[in-house]
């Protein structure tokens, strides 16, 4: 609104510099209180986190141990189904005439054992057989 010059306009213009003013006061408040309550609200969001923290590292470290106790369960739980799986396996390649892996192994070492007994007895057999000795004869 534009104010006449006969003495409204006197009026509207300090009026508006008061609202200007009013209105930059009220930043400036605003302002000032979030740097107050942001300051209180920081030191509140500080002390419920901490809170947090320990609720939660109690639920983690009860959660672990619960996990840990969940592996051991599992791990008897797979040794109780292996075993007679794995003894099913083994008739069934007995029938089939197939060795196991553990008896593969047991012939391995044997023959193992064999072939340093047998090259013992070739270096010993070397030694015994000597070249004959030729002796001069006299014509």
């Amino acid at each position: 609104m534009v104010a006449k010059k006969n003495g409204k306009k006197t009026q509207t213009v300090p009026m508006l510099k008061e609202s200007a003013h009013d209105i930059w006061l009220a930043g400036l408040g605003a302002f000032a209180l979030a740097g107050e309550e942001g300051g209180r609200l920081f030191r509140q969001l500080v002390k419920r986190g901490e809170g947090m923290e320990k609720v939660n590292k109690t639920r983690i470290h009860k959660l672990a141990t619960r996990a840990e106790s969940l592996q051991g369960d599992a791990r008897q739980a797979v040794a109780r189904l292996a075993t007679p799986i794995e003894a099913g396996m083994t008739n069934a390649m007995h029938r089939l005439g197939v060795p196991t892996r553990k008896e593969i192994a047991t012939l391995t070492k044997r023959v193992e054992e064999l072939t340093r007994v047998v090259a013992k007895s070739k270096s010993k057999a070397r030694k015994g057989r000597r070249a004959p000795k030729v002796e001069a004869v006299s014509v």
